[in-house]
């Protein structure tokens, strides 16, 4: 009986992880180029496509008051977390033949509105890189980004305007 057991429950192991393999595989497949980007998988708003070196990058914004607000009940019971947080920033970045990257080491240099500066690193997480964002001035950002890939360095930058 045990050994059945064991049976089982690899069976049912080896088959979670070869149907979430080819999920994650379909789900962000990208094609070629910033126009054949399939964001469906992505979380958050796309805000920025750029092509750079023949990579392509897709930065989506995640409004985190909103998550919290859809998450009510767990941030009742779990507490509200870092406030000063306004947003979770992710770069997706894709290679010359339109695959993920995934072994990338990536940081942002936010410069505010103010003038003053975020540097971020970023975890890989979902796909992408992401990391909190403070976003709490109204006014011009600066967002620059570089991204480590092997031997390859990727730099990118543009600004985002926040309204409210």
């Amino acid at each position: 009986m045990k050994k059945r057991n064991r049976i089982m429950t690899l069976i049912i192991f080896a088959v979670f992880i070869f149907s979430n393999t080819v999920y994650a595989k379909d789900a962000h497949d990208h094609g070629h180029g910033t126009e054949g980007m399939d964001h469906s998988a992505h979380t958050g708003e796309n805000i920025h496509n750029s092509e750079k070196d023949g990579y392509t990058l897709s930065y989506h914004l995640i409004d985190m008051k909103a998550q919290m607000e859809a998450m009510k009940e767990h941030t009742q019971t779990h507490g509200s977390g870092n406030m000063d947080v306004t947003h979770h920033l992710m770069v997706y970045l894709s290679d010359t033949n339109g695959s993920p990257v995934n072994n990338a080491k990536v940081g942002y240099l936010v410069v505010n509105p103010d003038g003053t500066e975020q540097k971020l690193m970023c975890m890989h997480m979902k796909g992408g890189f992401g990391s909190d964002i403070n976003l709490n001035q109204k006014g011009k950002y600066t967002i620059k980004t570089k991204a480590l890939t092997g031997d390859t360095k990727i730099m990118d930058q543009f600004t985002y305007d926040v309204n409210k």
